[in-house]
C-alpha cells in the first residue's frame, strides 16, 4: 500500500469513527514518515473522493516449476501478465479520473 492509499484509508477510517479527518490526525496514524505536503494532498484528494478506494488484490496462482526445477517461459510470461494486468487497470482508472 502506497502513502496515498494509506492516507485515504486513514481518512475513511476517521470519518467512519465520526471524526473529521485532519492533517494532524492522519499524521498520527501513518505507519511511516510521510512528508506534510503528501498528507495535505492526500487529505484534499479524500475530501473530493470520500468513498473508500477499492484496492484490487489479484489472486495469483503460484508459478509451478517443471520436473527439472525450472520455470518455463510460458509460465513466466503468464506470471508477468497476471502481475501487470491490475496495474494496467489502475492506470486506466487514474487516466479516467484525470479526464
Amino acid at each position: 500500500m502506497n502513502a496515498n492509499q494509506e492516507i485515504h484509508r486513514i481518512a475513511c477510517q476517521l470519518a467512519a469513527e465520526n471524526k473529521t479527518p485532519s492533517v494532524a490526525l492522519i499524521k498520527a496514524k501513518l505507519s511511516n514518515n510521510t512528508p506534510l505536503a503528501a498528507i495535505i494532498k492526500g487529505l484534499q484528494y479524500w475530501q473530493n473522493n470520500p468513498e473508500p478506494q477499492k484496492i484490487d488484490t489479484p489472486k495469483e496462482k503460484p508459478v509451478v516449476e517443471d520436473k527439472s526445477g525450472f520455470v518455463t517461459v510460458a509460465q513466466m510470461e503468464l506470471a508477468i501478465k497476471n502481475a501487470i494486468s491490475p496495474l494496467q487497470a489502475e492506470i486506466a482508472s487514474l487516466k479516467q479520473q484525470l479526464k
